[in-house]
């Protein structure tokens, strides 16, 4: 009898490992990464979140050992800790191989509701509708969004796993500004040239993964963020469009984990040379194509202990072909491009970043202080040489403290990206995507200074507050970037600075129906005209999705 229950579980274990190694990406907008990020940052588990998105295995393993320690979790955290489970754990029974009848509009076994789910453990499918508004006015006018779409997600036998995220999106208002340089939100693409106070645009995450012992291998268009920031990420952000990706996530031991990604930008330069009539009339008779662009990263993270968190990287911006060896891992982009440019041909070159982040989790008990750096062009051998140095470079420096009072975190950061950070003088080779720098949504020369706080009152309520002072210089041109001597000073040809106060409250009354509400208040100065403006917006918003 006792062998015949070793087996069973025995059995039952191996499917649920099984199933659990479906790779599904996480939605970098869920309420599950602030409440994962503090546990880390208090030490109660480890989480490898330096490359986001992470996928809801990672989330539901830290959840599980969560769950082991729920002696060390207050109230409201079991609370939470409960209602992730719920959204995390498997929608199926691990050992049915029946098939499953159709399921429209009910709970779930974990009292879940779903929209729609039909299947068992070999193929399984899920779909939930996404749809919601957001409203904001005051003295800069009022804006809207609003949107529909749906979330589908398929798990297919062992290892598969597929997603899909659609939603066809509105905003305008007379508030509203087409270009949307001056915003942290995820830019859409408008759809007819002729509009300029509203757009319309599809937000589509999608990703094709298989799950291996130690790597997940995904094909996808989506967001990558790499390195911490409250306010923005230097290295790569949130603010561009999604992109069609390949993505290889290794980790072999536990002290080092290693990340791939070879992506297509959109460059935003037209190829002249492929251009050709129509023989036709019609959108001016012509066809016209883009310069195909690419982005490739690699990055390695050592972990010599608990709680601390090397991580070092490279990318490379190249253009006008797809190139076989950048597919390669790990090669070192910037050798490759020596060999191509026959080491001294800068009009053959490609665009090579470096980039590095230190974090330190609970070092200092319930504290994270971090640090990353973006090195687009640095001569060091000039480096402290006023006439010939060529700093361009980003920094971000932060720290958080948390339960100051219970549920209380409090932290502070500090951003600065020199001048010509991102440009290059080969226009498909910039470090954008459709027109956007890839990293800190402000671009190049401006400071930022934040302190912030994060309270939660009560189960899945989140309010944030900051105070935060922004300096913005010009843009500057090409002829300062590469032949001015000294370079520009920092924040030359000032721009405009701005103070704000901003709070934001964002509840998730049931799984993924969220309630926003928020208030900012800002004092900014233009000083290109010398004119002063105190700006006041509030918003509101019912979404159920993101």
């Amino acid at each position: 009898m006792r062998i015949r229950l070793f087996l069973v579980l025995l059995f039952v274990s191996i499917n649920v490992a099984a199933v659990y190694s479906q790779a599904f990406w996480e939605d970098t907008r869920s309420m599950v990464y602030p409440f994962l990020t503090r546990m880390a940052d208090k030490g109660l588990i480890a989480l490898d979140d330096i490359i986001q998105p992470i996928t809801q295995t990672q989330i539901l393993e830290a959840l599980q050992q969560l769950k082991k320690q729920a002696s060390d979790l207050n109230q409201l955290e079991k609370s939470e800790l409960q209602f992730f489970l719920r959204e995390y754990e498997l929608p199926f029974n691990t050992i049915d191989t029946s098939a499953q009848s159709l399921s429209l509009f009910r709970k779930d076994a974990l009292q879940r509701w779903r929209a729609a789910s039909l299947g068992n453990q070999s193929f399984f499918i899920q779909i939930d509708p996404v749809t919601g508004a957001t409203l904001s006015s005051g003295s800069q006018k009022g804006t809207h969004e609003y949107g529909n779409g749906f979330h589908t997600k398929i798990f297919m036998g062992k290892r598969f796993a597929f997603q899909m995220y659609y939603r066809d999106i509105s905003r305008g208002g007379n508030g509203f500004t087409i270009d949307q340089y001056n915003t942290e939100q995820t830019v859409g693409l408008k759809l007819d040239s002729n509009q300029t106070k509203s757009i319309n645009f599809t937000d589509l995450r999608t990703a094709l993964a298989y799950q291996g012992k130690n790597y997940t291998l995904t094909i996808g268009n989506d967001h990558i963020n790499w390195g911490y920031g409250q306010r923005g990420k230097i290295v790569m952000g949130n603010k561009i469009p999604s992109f069609p990706f390949i993505r290889l996530d290794y980790k072999p031991v536990n002290w080092f984990v290693f990340n791939y990604s070879h992506t297509w930008l959109q460059s935003n330069a037209i190829d002249s040379n492929r251009i050709y009539n129509l023989g036709n009339s019609i959108y001016g008779g012509r066809r016209e194509q883009y310069i195909p662009s690419y982005l490739v990263t690699h990055t390695a993270t050592l972990i010599p202990r608990k709680g601390v968190a090397f991580s070092l990287g490279e990318s490379i911006v190249y253009s006008d072909r797809f190139f076989v060896p950048y597919l390669f891992p790990m090669m070192f982009f910037k050798v490759i491009d020596v060999t191509n440019r026959m080491g001294y041909n800068n009009l053959a070159s490609a665009n090579t970043q470096l980039f590095t982040q230190l974090s330190l989790r609970n070092i200092v008990p319930r504290t994270n202080i971090y640090g990353t750096i973006f090195v687009d062009e640095l001569r060091l051998k000039a480096i402290f040489n006023k006439n010939k140095s060529r700093n361009q470079f980003g920094f971000t420096l932060g720290t958080i403290y948390h339960d100051l009072i219970p549920n209380l975190s409090i932290g502070t950061e500090y951003t600065r990206v020199n001048p010509f950070v991102y440009a290059n003088f080969i226009p498909a080779q910039q470090y954008k995507h459709a027109g956007y720098a890839i990293g800190d949504w402000m671009g190049n020369n401006f400071d930022r200074f934040t302190l912030y706080a994060n309270y939660k009152p009560l189960p899945r309520l989140l309010l944030n507050a900051r105070v935060e002072r922004i300096r913005k210089g010009g843009e500057g041109s090409l002829l300062q970037q590469y032949f001015a001597e000294p370079q520009p000073r920092f924040l030359f040809n000032s721009q405009w600075n701005s103070t704000e106060f901003y709070v934001h409250g964002r509840f998730e009354l049931i799984h993924h129906l969220y309630v926003i509400a928020s208030l900012s208040m800002k004092n900014r100065r233009d000083l290109v005209n010398n004119t002063r403006n105190t700006l006041q917006q509030s918003q509101i918003g019912l979404n159920f999705g993101w």
